[in-house]
C-alpha cells in the first residue's frame, strides 16, 4: 500500500502522525491504519470525494474521513484506488475543506442561573469550544440523583472560576 501512495504521480509526503503512516499534499489527504484483520486507507475529505467504485466502508464514516478497507493484497486495485488518491489530493489543491459538524449545545436552566449570577465564570464558559461546553454539560445533567446533579453543578462553577475545561487534570 505504502509503495502505491509514494507513487510520483500522487506527489505525496510520508509523514507520521498518530502512531501511523500519513501522506500530505498542500495539507492531509490519507493515512494508513492497520488491524487484526484488514488495513484502512483512510481519506481525511472522503466525504468530498465521490465513492466511484464502491471502496468505502459503510462502518467508517466518521465526520469527513471516509475509510477504503482491505483484507488481503488481492482486493488491492490499483487503477480504482488512484482515483480516490488524485481526488483527494485535488481537493488540497483548490483548498477545498470539509463542513464542519455544528455541535448544539442546550444549557439547563440551573447552569443559566448560576451563570447569570457569576460574570467571570459566565464569561469562560461562553469562550470554550462547544465541546468543552459539552464535556461539563453532559457531567451535569448525566447525574442519577439531584444531590449529585447539585455537586457538579457547583464543582462546574468553581473549575470554570478557575479557568479549568471539564477534564483540566489530563492535560
Amino acid at each position: 500500500m505504502r509503495g502505491i501512495l509514494l507513487k510520483d504521480e500522487f506527489q505525496l509526503e510520508e509523514g507520521w502522525k498518530w502512531s501511523a503512516p500519513n501522506y500530505d499534499h498542500k495539507g492531509m489527504v490519507c493515512w494508513l491504519a492497520h488491524f487484526k484483520n484488514h488495513v484502512g486507507l483512510n481519506f481525511f475529505k472522503g466525504s468530498r470525494i465521490e465513492d466511484l467504485h464502491g471502496l468505502y466502508d459503510e462502518a467508517c464514516m466518521d465526520k469527513g474521513n471516509r475509510m477504503v478497507k482491505f483484507r488481503s493484497n488481492e482486493e488491492v486495485d490499483e487503477e480504482k484506488l488512484a482515483f480516490y488518491i488524485h481526488e483527494a489530493v485535488m481537493l488540497n489543491v483548490k483548498g477545498i475543506k470539509v463542513a464542519k459538524k455544528k455541535i448544539e449545545v442546550d444549557v439547563p436552566e440551573d447552569l443559566v442561573y448560576e451563570l447569570d449570577r457569576n460574570p467571570k465564570v459566565k464569561a469562560f464558559f461562553d469562550s470554550l469550544a462547544p465541546g468543552y461546553k459539552r464535556d461539563y454539560l453532559e457531567w451535569i445533567t448525566s447525574a442519577k440523583r439531584e444531590a449529585t446533579r447539585e455537586k457538579r453543578l457547583a464543582t462546574t462553577i468553581e473549575w470554570l472560576g478557575e479557568g479549568k475545561k471539564k477534564n483540566w487534570k489530563y492535560e
